[in-house]
């Protein structure tokens, strides 16, 4: 079984070189390895030149325009031949004998979905280092099968880094390239929806990296686009029973609500034009998840929460200028790493 691996890249000439050796060097050696540039300014196109002229494997793709990451990944798609799709981004790796891992976890359970555990490498002000991951990686692998056997797969992780997905479960599918942002959430649920038999791998076989004096570059305005990209989702479960549908509405609505908090308001704004754009969030939120009070699923601190400041400007205020004076992401990294600690001792065992 072939494996296409498809790296996007732009601008990462300090890391794609740890990126591509972890790649080539993987124990399972049937691989296409795509790399497409996005019309990098550094030196990142060089670097992928010289890697593809000694490794035969990597298949080399050069932008004249820079489009975006989603793009960069249908570029990828269109082109891949293998019977897998492996998506890793260019500042991450992956451990040794990850696909081998994954594609015998696929063949074990006739998977189409494999899942893994991401280990967070973060590099904290003090430069010291610590690994942890997002959750505690349990015992045994899991199987859940299709959603409509089991919808915890609503539950699980909508990054689509770090996975192995049989080629025939992709289709014909591709990232929205209108998207700027968060368009892997919109990708991953058209996965979810299909799925045959998902399975999470009780490893750690994905390694991302995050440097805390970076994490400033996460917030802002941007963000917003979370609602568009949810939207999106939803009517992906439009035909769905009203259990997942509940289910789902109960993620992206809680999910909308904590980014508009934790990164939309950290910009350079004023208070008084934050407290619009906060408002007026809530109010098309509201407006989209109609029946969110009836959602069982939604945590009703959560519920509170949108009634005691959507209509109060005083309170409203008072917490947007104490939340924009905390690094949230980064108390939940601290938090993580203490909590979390993982370590990837052997990764050949």
């Amino acid at each position: 079984m072939k494996v296409s691996v498809i790296i996007p890249a732009y601008n990462a000439e300090n890391y794609i070189k740890r990126c591509l050796d972890s790649v080539i060097n993987q124990v399972y050696k049937n691989l296409e390895i795509i790399v497409v540039d996005d019309s990098s300014t550094d030196n990142t196109k060089q670097i992928i030149k010289e890697y593809s002229e000694k490794d035969s494997r990597i298949i080399p793709f050069y932008s004249s325009l820079n489009k975006g990451v989603s793009a960069s990944r249908n570029i990828g798609l269109k082109s891949a031949t293998g019977d897998y799709i492996m998506f890793v981004d260019s500042d991450d790796e992956i451990t040794k004998d990850a696909i081998r891992r994954m594609v015998d976890i696929s063949n074990k359970y006739n998977s189409d979905y494999v899942d893994s555990y991401h280990l967070l490498n973060y590099t904290k002000d003090n430069n010291k280092k610590v690994t942890f991951t997002e959750h505690k990686v349990p015992k045994n692998v899991l199987v859940l099968g299709s959603l409509k056997e089991n919808n915890k797969v609503l539950d699980t992780y909508t990054y689509v880094t770090g996975k192995l997905f049989k080629k025939e479960l992709i289709g014909e599918l591709q990232f929205d390239e209108n998207l700027s942002r968060y368009e892997d959430l919109v990708f991953e649920h058209q996965l979810k929806s299909r799925v045959k038999n998902y399975v999470l791998l009780n490893k750690v076989i994905y390694i991302y990296y995050q440097r805390e004096d970076s994490l400033v570059n996460t917030f802002g305005k941007k963000h917003l686009c979370y609602l568009d990209a949810a939207k999106s989702v939803r009517e992906i479960y439009k035909k769905y029973d009203l259990e997942i549908k509940n289910k789902i509405d109960s993620i992206l609505f809680s999910n909308m609500v904590l980014t508009l908090f934790t990164k939309v308001i950290k910009n350079d704004d004023s208070i008084e034009e934050n407290i619009k754009i906060v408002k007026d969030c809530l109010n098309e939120l509201i407006d989209t998840f109609k029946n969110y009070k009836e959602n069982k699923y939604i945590n009703p601190f959560m519920k509170k929460f949108i009634d005691k400041y959507i209509n109060n400007e005083t309170k409203l205020k008072k917490l947007i200028i104490r939340l924009q004076k905390k690094n949230l992401i980064k108390l939940y990294f601290n938090y993580l790493s203490l909590t979390n600690k993982y370590e990837i001792k052997n990764p050949l065992a």
